[in-house]
Order: structure tokens, then C-alpha cells, then sequence
């Protein structure tokens, strides 16, 4: 039994046929111009999941980059006004030293004390250095200017409200503060209702650690927040998750708080980069000596003329500059870490775009190759679908 095949059924192959190698050419081509294995979804569907996969990796690991080289600049300014300090307290340190022996007097020390409110003056604009629009020693609150002037007493903010607080009432402090120093505490409601049966907790780190919740009726009298801190609420209804913020302040010139300022720096970690006015100039942190109190201290005991003063200050500021170099020392750490970060952060780059690279590039040798097969394959169909197309009766009749 013999097949019998039309001419319709010859031309379609031909023509099917044609289109395929022209498609797999037009590929090759495409491939050669891009340099690029992956042009569309359908050239490998596992593959363009795995370059985007890459480069979402990749875009983290810029805004990692990018966090690393701001807090870089973080810690060089700060290291520069610790150095700055640091040699401002060598100054009054000379000037202690000098003053002290017999060869000075009340006059002497009646000009040097304006050397020493020069010192002061300078001191203070140091530690209320700026980078951009943040406070460098504000700690945590790096939009409040850090230190006063003048020593104030221990002292109670106002109370704030949360935006979103349901609670329209009055809220009043009362207390005299006893902390050792300064805080910021928060009261969040839990269950929400009126006055006499809505129940909330307190933290007195800012927000990051909770205590036990209330019974119900305590908001009815006042609210022992810590520390000598209190606070009552007018009658009124209370939602979930309303705040109430309260910070007080230790007595001295300090009025920043000692809250860490972190930046991560991969996926699963993150870095403090700040050091604190607290830790850097006075004694509440890590540091025994408050520095403003000092110069203000050995300034009185000049214009006093007292000796005894005066010999005191040379410990003082030999005190001030060891607490100073401290923190120094922690923003040079600080930096390395930074570093290191960052050398590892431009290796697992170089790692993400190698892998893309031997995902997504194209073999540019095997594709030249592939090209000039299919070019000739191309020309070999023209050359079968012209034959095919001339082909008619009279052909045969020859």
C-alpha cells in the first residue's frame, strides 16, 4: 500500500520547518546581541528565578553598603569632637597645673577663669555637634539638643500623647524624679475602655522591654511609673494600644538619654555606632566624672582663689581626658567593625554577581559557533523551500 503525500502537505513542511530554524536563528541572534542566555521568561524559566532571586540579594546587600558608609561618617565626626575635646581638656589641664603653684595669684586666676568659661563655652558647642539635622551625643534622642548651659535640677517632661490616641483626656505628672538617669518612660493601654476598667503596662526604657499589665481600676488613681515619676488621667475611654510618653532627667547639664543607635549591617545583624553624651561627658555611663561640672568647679575654685580647688581640677581633667580617650577608643572599634563589614559586604557582592553572571551571560565562543550552524541551516531551508515552490507538472514532463 503506497502513501501518497500533497503538495500541500510538502509546502507546510517546508514551511513549518523554515520558520523553526529562522526562530532558533533570530535566538542565537538575539542571544549574540545581548550578550545575555536570558533574554525572556521562556528562555529558562529556573534561571530567570534564580537571577531575580540574585539580584534582590544584591539590592539588600547595596543598602547595607549604604548604611555602613552613613554611620562611617557617623563615627568620624564623632571621633573628631572627641578629639577636639580631648584637647580642650589638655588645655584646662595646663592651666590647672599652672595655676596651682606659687608663682601664681588672685589676678592670674581671676584671667585664667575666663580662660577656663572660653573652655566651657567651646566644650559645650562640642557636645552639641550636629551631622546634618541629628545631635552626635543625643543618644537615642538624636533630635534634642544634648546639654544646657547651666546645671538644672532633676526634672519631669510633660507628658505626650500618641497621634492616634483614642483617650482625649487631661493627663497631669506629679513626683519629684529619684532615677540615676535620665529615661524615657511609656504607658501603653492593653485593654481599652473607660477609666475604670481599661488596663495598660509601663516601660521605662523607651518602648523596648514591658512590665506586667494592670488590674483594672488602677487608672483610677495615679500611676507609679518608676522612680518617683507619676501620672493621672481625667475621667474618659481609653482604646488599644494608646501612649502616653514621659521622659525626666537626672540633675546636671545632660538632657540626651543613653539609647543605642543600631544600623544593620546584614540580614541577621545590626551594629551600635553611637556614642552617648552620657558615657562621653558625664558620670552616669561608664565615666566617673561629669566634664562640664569639673570645669565648672575648677572655674569657681580660680575666681576664688582657692588652691586646694585648683590642685583638685589637675586630677579632674586627668579624669575627663581618660573618659574621653575611652570613648574614642569605642568609635575606633566601632569604625573597625564597620570595616569589616564592609569588606564582607563587597565579597558576598562579587559572590552574587559572579552568580548571576554564570546564570545569565551567554558563552559568546559556543554562541558564534551555534550561529554559524544555523546560519547555514537557514540558507539550506531557503534553498529546499525555492526548490519546493518550483516545482510543477512540466518538471516532470522534461
Amino acid at each position: 500500500m503506497s502513501i501518497r503525500i500533497t503538495d500541500n502537505a510538502q509546502y507546510s513542511s517546508v514551511i513549518d520547518n523554515l520558520f523553526n530554524i529562522r526562530k532558533q536563528y533570530q535566538d542565537v541572534m538575539e542571544k549574540l546581541s545581548s550578550q545575555k542566555n536570558i533574554n525572556n521568561i521562556s528562555d529558562d524559566a529556573l534561571g530567570v528565578t534564580r537571577v531575580l532571586g540574585f539580584k534582590q540579594t544584591n539590592q539588600a546587600i547595596g543598602q547595607y553598603q549604604r548604611n555602613v558608609d552613613n554611620t562611617n561618617s557617623w563615627l568620624s565626626a564623632t571621633e573628631g569632637k572627641l578629639n577636639n575635646a580631648n584637647d580642650l581638656l589638655t588645655e584646662a589641664s595646663g592651666l590647672a597645673v599652672s595655676q596651682s603653684t606659687g608663682t601664681a595669684n588672685a589676678d592670674t586666676r581671676k584671667i585664667t577663669a575666663q580662660k577656663v568659661q572660653a573652655i566651657m563655652d567651646e566644650m559645650l558647642s562640642l557636645a552639641n555637634s550636629k551631622l546634618g539635622d541629628r545631635y552626635l551625643f543625643a543618644g537615642s534622642s538624636s533630635d534634642v539638643k544634648p546639654f544646657e548651659s547651666t546645671e538644672a535640677a532633676a526634672t519631669i517632661d510633660e507628658p505626650v500623647a500618641g497621634r492616634a490616641n483614642a483617650y482625649t483626656g487631661a493627663v497631669a505628672k506629679s513626683g519629684t524624679y529619684t532615677g540615676s538617669k535620665n529615661n524615657a518612660y511609656v504607658l501603653k493601654i492593653v485593654d481599652g475602655g473607660l477609666r475604670t476598667a481599661a488596663t495598660y503596662k509601663i516601660s521605662d526604657d523607651g518602648g523596648e522591654t514591658w512590665g506586667a499589665v494592670s488590674a483594672p481600676t488602677d487608672l483610677d488613681s495615679d500611676v507609679d511609673l518608676g522612680d518617683g515619676v507619676k501620672l493621672t488621667f481625667a475621667a474618659g475611654t481609653f482604646a488599644e494600644n494608646d501612649l502616653f510618653y514621659v521622659n525626666a532627667y537626672t540633675s546636671g547639664y545632660y538632657k540626651g538619654n543613653d539609647g543605642a543607635l543600631n544600623v544593620s549591617v546584614n540580614k541577621d545583624s545590626s551594629a551600635k555606632y553611637n556614642i552617648t553624651g552620657e558615657e562621653a561627658f558625664t558620670d552616669k555611663g561608664d565615666g566617673s566624672i561629669d566634664v562640664f561640672k569639673a570645669l565648672k568647679s575648677f572655674k569657681d575654685a580660680l575666681e576664688g582663689n582657692s588652691v586646694d580647688g585648683i590642685s583638685a581640677a589637675i586630677g579632674d581633667m586627668k579624669k575627663a581626658q581618660d573618659q574621653v580617650d575611652l570613648c574614642t577608643a569605642k568609635c575606633g572599634s566601632r569604625a573597625n567593625r564597620m570595616e569589616m563589614a564592609k569588606n564582607n559586604l563587597s565579597e558576598l557582592e562579587l559572590n552574587m554577581t559572579s552568580l548571576i553572571s554564570a546564570t545569565e551571560d551567554a558563552d559568546l565562543a559556543e554562541l558564534s559557533t551555534t550561529f554559524s550552524m544555523k546560519e547555514v541551516a537557514l540558507q539550506a531551508a531557503y534553498e529546499v523551500a525555492s526548490r519546493i515552490s518550483s516545482n510543477s507538472i512540466i518538471n516532470f514532463l522534461k
